[in-house]
């Protein structure tokens, strides 16, 4: 009976702890799942899930294959900062999951990281392959082998994205255990979060009863002279 019971509890998805005071924003390659996994931790979180390549597609007027040859990717990256700019300092909440260059970009990274939690879904080349494969939509796997490009942009783009707040690792499970893993891993973040934050106002406290103290001596001091 006990290990019947154990065994539920196992299997019951974990719920976030703690409220969110940030957005959530999804980084990693090409195929390592930020829209079929961003739906899902949406759906789980109630927030809105927004992919900010539809966003620049809708904005533009054209695909992100269509901008890339058009126009290059050096105007796409600069749209892409004006959305996602625009995206994640609206009021409400919503997870967002960005294209694979958008987190190398400095500004961008910058304001991801303080205005958003980034959780990087790592994945293995191989398995990116095999996803990437199954689409003609990817601008920068047209230029050569998509196993090679692939690989250089995982030594290029992996130092980067180990900057995210959250590492989660985005493998041939389902979906559903990934979202598993971000929430758990979103609830240890959010506690060490929450710990610093009342410190943080602690020593405000501290800070605003010494400065009050140290007033109110320097009035008796002139109220007695």
């Amino acid at each position: 009976m006990n290990n019947l019971k154990r065994k539920r509890k196992k299997n019951v998805a974990p719920r976030l702890r703690y409220p969110l005071r940030k957005s959530i924003s999804l980084v990693g390659l090409m195929g390592s799942g930020k829209t079929t996994v961003g739906v899902r931790l949406a759906r789980r979180l109630r927030l809105k899930f927004i992919d900010s390549d539809q966003e620049i597609e809708a904005a533009a007027g054209h695909t992100v294959t269509e901008i890339f040859e058009k126009f290059g990717e050096e105007d796409f990256r600069k749209g892409e900062r004006r959305v996602i700019n625009r995206l994640i300092t609206q009021d409400k909440k919503i997870v967002l999951g960005t294209g694979g260059g958008a987190f190398m970009d400095p500004k961008t990274r910058g304001r991801l990281k303080r205005q958003t939690i980034v959780i990087w879904l790592k994945v293995d080349v191989d398995l990116l392959v095999e996803r990437t494969s199954k689409r003609d939509t990817r601008p920068l796997l047209r230029k050569g082998n998509p196993q090679k490009i692939l690989q250089k942009l995982t030594e290029e783009r992996y130092p980067v994205y180990k900057e995210a707040h959250i590492t989660v690792e985005s493998g041939q499970g389902p979906h559903d255990k990934v979202v598993n893993d971000i929430i758990w891993k979103l609830n240890k973040y959010l506690a060490i979060e929450k710990k610093k934050y009342q410190k943080r106002m602690a020593r405000k406290k501290a800070s605003m009863m010494k400065d009050a103290e140290s007033k109110g001596e320097k009035e008796n001091e002139n109220g007695n002279s």
